[in-house]
Parts: structure tokens; sequence; C-alpha cells
């Protein structure tokens, strides 16, 4: 059962449904905290070389800084949309805030790497609570058509600005202490909470509730960590050795039980049906593919410029300002052209800005020039990103009908979240090793470091091509769904108190 059946099942007396007049304010709330969520997911970035000299991290523990928080956060996002059906939108969302925001605390507050970890994989948690919520309460309050494409727009720029924002807040926060990037969060929450009162309706779902599907979270979550976990201990441990190819085999295992799982299950977390919908498949592969790029390249390129180029934290912030500008610019126009172009030529353009992106990173040098290097890549990473991210929400429930929509979406935003988590392990992965190659080689480790980057620059061209070939093929004939006149839009009859 999807969140839309739960709207409509809330109070099937109330009056013929229409347009909340709040539904725009809500809107900024709940991107406000999809913004947060986004933003904790690269806001690290800058700040590895202070949290190595001040906890102790490890070159593995460095990756798992991102990479906790962004498994976490996807690997329970399908749990946590069954939870909206059980508990209610706005409970699960003022849930995981509360959830995100304790996190968030206890990250500024972390003595060692384990309390860090700890603390980034409970905002982790915090986070597959609120996302669903966020598109279960986008969903059931704009009217399908032209209204929703235009909230998903928004809903999909907001990711790429957090990320790029993130990377900036980093920079400017560590001249402070990088632990505030962490206690910020603490008042936003708060106030996002109550946003969320005044603003989300708290009506909840009456009737009989889905079973939460632990089992189908449980082997989702832990396959999917043994994989990142195989891909990641290649560097200290090789592909051949016992625990690399034990997390990996143990990783199959668990997916694999989970796929058994989803196929048996009444009531499954991931219903495999959608996966017959060519929408679906090319809208999660676009945002599988798109966050692939987005966060290795986040994590890519503050290494470029501090530890090559010498750049301060604050200095590697401020060089995403192009970034952000393009995101932002961009992100208006693409909304307006959509409804006349149709997804899939925008999609395509951003696949080729991207791919320049990565061709201008092939071949940097050790002392490089901002405004002939940086400045274009910053450029063509924000100008890539906005024109594949807004578009892939609109593909990916192009096809779902009223039923589906819930499930859609969350299937959109944990293919967004485990593709990010899956990128980062294999670029990270790639680069860590290449550096070790090469100073065993004897080479200077600042040379070592730049020409490791240009090799995980190049193997993103590989998620680049296949980027390209899916807005080719799988966007083909697929736009946004039409509006239809006179939709009544689900109204919920308790007043948000």
């Amino acid at each position: 059962m999807s969140i839309v059946d739960d709207a409509a099942r809330i109070d099937p007396d109330a009056a013929p449904a229409t347009p909340d007049r709040r539904r725009w304010w809500a809107l900024l709330v709940i991107s406000f905290a999809q913004f947060m969520i986004v933003i904790d997911a690269t806001v690290v970035n800058v700040m590895l070389p202070q949290l190595r000299a001040d906890l102790g991290l490890t070159a593995t523990g460095m990756q798992w800084v991102m990479s906790s928080y962004v498994l976490l956060f996807g690997g329970l996002l399908l749990l946590g949309g069954r939870l909206t059906d059980i508990l209610g939108r706005r409970r699960v969302f003022i849930g995981g805030l509360a959830l995100f925001t304790v996190g968030s605390a206890l990250a500024g507050l972390a003595g060692g790497e384990a309390e860090l970890l700890a603390a980034r994989a409970l905002q982790g948690l915090g986070g597959a609570a609120i996302a669903p919520a966020t598109l279960s309460i986008l969903v059931t309050t704009f009217a399908e058509g032209k209204e929703r494409n235009k909230a998903f727009g928004i809903w999909g720029t907001v990711i790429g600005i957090g990320a790029s924002i993130g990377t900036l807040l980093g920079g400017a926060v560590v001249n402070v202490g990088w632990r505030w990037a962490f206690y910020i969060n603490i008042p936003v929450g708060v106030l996002l909470v109550v946003g969320a009162l005044l603003l989300v309706s708290g009506a909840r779902p009456v009737g009989p509730r889905p079973p939460a599907d632990t089992a189908g979270a449980l082997t989702a979550t832990g396959g999917m960590l043994l994989v990142v976990y195989a891909i990641v201990s290649v560097t200290t441990n090789g592909w051949t050795d016992p625990v690399t190819l034990a997390a990996a085999a143990g990783g199959v295992v668990l997916l694999g039980a989970f796929l058994r799982i989803e196929r048996s299950t009444p009531a499954p977390l991931l219903p495999l049906r959608l996966f017959r919908q060519r929408g679906v498949v090319a809208g999660s592969l676009g945002e599988f593919l798109t966050a692939g790029i987005m966060l290795p390249s986040f994590f890519l390129l503050p290494l470029y410029m501090q530890t090559v180029l010498g750049y301060s934290p604050l200095k590697t912030g401020l060089a995403y300002i192009p970034t952000s500008l393009a995101l932002m610019i961009v992100a208006p126009i693409l909304l307006q052209l959509i409804g006349r172009t149709g997804p899939r030529p925008l999609y395509l353009i951003g696949t080729v800005l991207l791919g320049a992106m990565l061709v201008l990173m092939l071949d940097t040098p050790l002392h490089a020039n901002y405004w002939t290097v940086l400045l274009p890549v910053t450029t063509l990473l924000g100008a890539g990103l906005v024109f594949c991210l807004v578009p892939t929400p609109v593909v990916g429930t192009s096809q779902a009908t009223g039923d589906d929509a819930g499930a859609t979406s969350a299937v959109l935003n944990t293919a967004t979240q485990v593709g990010a988590a899956f990128g980062l392990a294999v670029i990270a992965t790639v680069v860590q090793d290449r550096v070790a190659t090469l100073v065993a080689q004897g080479v200077d480790p600042t040379e070592a470091l730049n020409s490791a980057l240009h090799r995980g620059f190049a193997v993103l061209g590989v998620w680049v091509v296949l980027s390209f070939l899916n807005g080719l093929i799988g966007f083909r004939g697929l736009r946004g769904a039409e509006e239809k006149p006179g939709a009544a839009e689900v109204k919920e009859d308790q007043p948000a108190t």
C-alpha cells in the first residue's frame, strides 16, 4: 500500500478536495529540510584534514565519515517510506528531524573516530525518515501535472545546491571550528519542527496499516553496507583477501535475500512490479548515476584544491561559488523549459556538461590557475548537475499511477543515496590505490595524488557514458504526467497544529 493510498484513507468523508493554500509554505519547510540533509553529505569534504588532525581519522575512516551517512540514509529510505504509511507523514518527518538533530549534536561533541562515525550514522537514520516523508508530503500536496512537476524540479535543484553549499559552508566553518558545522543544525532542526507543526497537516492514516517489512530493510541495508565495505577494503587488503571476499559474498547473499523477501511478502518495501515501468527504471538509473558523479566530484575536487594547490578550507569553499550560482541561475530556466522540451534533451545536455568537466580534470597541473581551470570546472559541474537533477524525478514518476506515486518516489530517493555511496566507494578506492602504488615507486606524494585524481576522474567517465546512454535510450518518449482537468488534490481535514 502506497503513501498516496494512505492519504486517501485519512478521511473518506471529507469535503471535496481543494488545494491547500499553505502548500507553497509547506514546500519551503520540506525543501529546507531536504537542503539540510543533503548539505551534511558533503559538508565534511573540506574538513577532512582537520578531522584527521583532531580525531586521528585513518584514510578509510575519512571515507566512512561520508559513506556511513549516505549508506544508512539510502539503505533505510524504503523503511522510512513505509513508516510514513503507518505513523503518518508529519510524525515521521518530525521524528526524522529529531534524530538528525541529535546526531548533529553528537557529531559536534565527538572525541574520536568511532564516536563521529556513530553520530554520522544517526544523522543518516534521521535523513532516511525525513526524505520519504518530504516526498510523501510533496506528492499529496501538489496537483498532478505542471504544479507537481514544478515542485519536483525545486526538490531536485535543492539536492544539487545543498551539495555545493555544503562544501562552501564547511570551508567557512573550519575557520571557526569544524564542530560548528554540526552544531548549526540544532537551531535549524528546531525551527523546521516548528514550521512542520504550523504548516504541514497532522492528519494520520486510519484503518489497516501495512507491515513494516523489517526483514527487507535489514537485508537491503546490510547487503549494501557489506558490498561497499568490500570495495573500500580493496585498498588495504587487496581483491583476493578473505575479508574482501567474505564481505562481497555476504553482501550479495543479503541482497539476494532482500529480493526474495520482496517477491514473497504481501507488503514489500520495494514493489518489484514498479520496474516493469520504463520510467521508473530510467529515472532510478538517472538518479543513481548522477549522484554517483556528484558526490565523488565533491570529494575529489577539495582534495585537489587543498592538498595539491594548497588552498585553505575557506578558499576551497569559495571556489565552489560558481557551482552554486550555476545551480540557482539555471534551475528556474529549466523549470520553465521542461514542459516544452520534455526531460530528455535537458538530461542529455547535462551529461555532456558533466563530461566536459571531467575532461578538464584529466590533466590538471600542480600549479593551476583558478580562472582557467577551476572556474570552468566548477561552473560546468553546477550546470551539468542541475540539467540532470531536474528531469530525473519527472521521468521517474511519469508512468506512476496514484497508487504507486509514494513507492516510486521512495525508489528514486533510494537510488540517489545508494548511487552516491557506491560511486564514492569505487572512486575513493581507485584514488587511494593509485596513490599507494605511486608513492611506493618513489613518486612525490603531491604528484602521486594529482596523478591519482586524474585516474579517479577518468573512471567517473564511465558513469557519464552510462548516464548519456540512459538518457538517449531510457528517457525516449517519456514526459511528465499531464495535468488532469479538474483533478482534485487530497485534502486532509485536520488543521496543522
